[in-house]
């Protein structure tokens, strides 16, 4: 587990770019299972020192989508990435 952030140009804390009220700072988790021979990937996510209204961001419908589709399109390219390197 690690806490991780957005960050500006001087690795500094800031807010993300496009969500002005997204928890600062976020409890992430990432676990790796294999079965029958594929890897299950699972990210957790959990607002960190969240304010009300950052929680209410995190756990609206629209965040949930967003979150889903940035990280489908991260593990596209990563697989994307292994197919041309092995």
């Amino acid at each position: 587990m690690f806490i991780n952030f957005f960050s500006d140009e001087a690795g500094g804390i800031t807010r993300h770019p496009m969500a002005p009220t997204w928890p600062l700072r976020m409890l992430s988790s990432f676990r790796l299972d294999e079965s029958d021979g594929k890897t299950r990937f699972t990210v957790q996510w959990t607002p960190h020192e969240a304010s009300k209204e950052e929680r209410d961001t995190f756990n609206s419908e629209q965040s949930r989508t967003s979150m889903t589709n940035g990280w489908t399109g991260t593990l596209d390219q990563l697989e994307t990435y292994l197919a041309a390197n092995r």
